[in-house]
């Protein structure tokens, strides 16, 4: 998937010291979770970021993207939380159990479109402050086929791939930031396809050994896989437990092989 957005123009004379960062993307943006504002550009994130959140069942993409809106909140900026994998009931419950307090705007688009839309009404409605779109899942989120267009419809994996693709967009357009949790299959893999993770920004993926014959059973990890805003191969340990993601302090790097 190739985008064609966030360029300027060039002519054969330029030199790329010769071009001006846009403003809005000259000072990273803290997400108030300390950890991930670490793994991410080491001060917060770069505005236009769109970072996709891996990991099996039970890994805590969920509640960690519960945790990470709430925690934008509290930093005064704007997080729109799209639910598609749980009911707005089932996340209050969860709310409480995590002992969050400052909330987010929720919503459960499943239609990407209409989930940019909503996006941009809470960015109308706070002039000046940072737009956040956590969208939880890829996989339940779909594209309308354009009036008049004939053929087969578009298939599950083509549609992840739309939706990334103008979610990345989007945010490219309007340096809003965007978290988009992502399912792997049962070995760990990234279910989708290996367009989507060419496409984004950052990859953040939670691991953790689940082979009870493993001395390493029950480890988590954090790691930061690809990251465009700084560097890749970070990581945290973690733990997950009723209150939520609580990460290790001191962040390792992965060697390399």
């Amino acid at each position: 998937m190739k985008l064609d957005v966030g360029n300027p123009k060039i002519t054969d004379r330029t030199n790329i010291l010769d071009i001006e960062v846009p403003k809005e993307m000259e000072k990273n943006v803290r997400t108030g979770l300390e950890h991930l504002d670490s793994l991410c550009c080491g001060d917060g994130m770069t505005p236009s970021t769109v970072l996709l959140l891996t990991g099996i069942p039970g890994a805590g993409k969920s509640t960690l993207g519960l945790q990470l809106a709430d925690a934008i909140t509290s930093r005064k900026n704007i997080c729109l939380y799209n639910a598609g994998e749980e009911s707005l009931y089932q996340i209050r419950k969860t709310m409480t159990r995590l002992k969050l307090r400052h909330g987010f705007t929720p919503g459960y688009n499943n239609d990407v479109d209409d989930l940019i839309a909503h996006a941009n009404r809470l960015r109308a409605m706070n002039p000046g402050k940072q737009m956040f779109v956590v969208a939880d899942s890829l996989q339940t989120l779909t594209v309308k086929r354009e009036d008049g267009v004939r053929g087969r419809p578009m298939s599950d994996q083509n549609m992840a791939v739309e939706a990334a693709g103008r979610l990345t967009r989007w945010a490219k357009e309007t340096f809003s930031i965007v978290v988009i949790i992502g399912q792997v299959t049962k070995d760990g893999v990234f279910a989708g396809k290996q367009a989507i993770k060419h496409a984004i920004d950052c990859h953040l993926h939670l691991a953790f050994d689940t082979d009870r014959k493993s001395e390493t059973y029950g480890e988590r990890v954090a790691e930061m896989q690809k990251n465009r805003f700084g560097p890749a191969g970070l990581y945290y340990p973690f733990s997950l437990g009723a209150t939520g993601v609580k990460f290790k302090d001191e962040a390792a790097q992965v060697e390399d092989e």
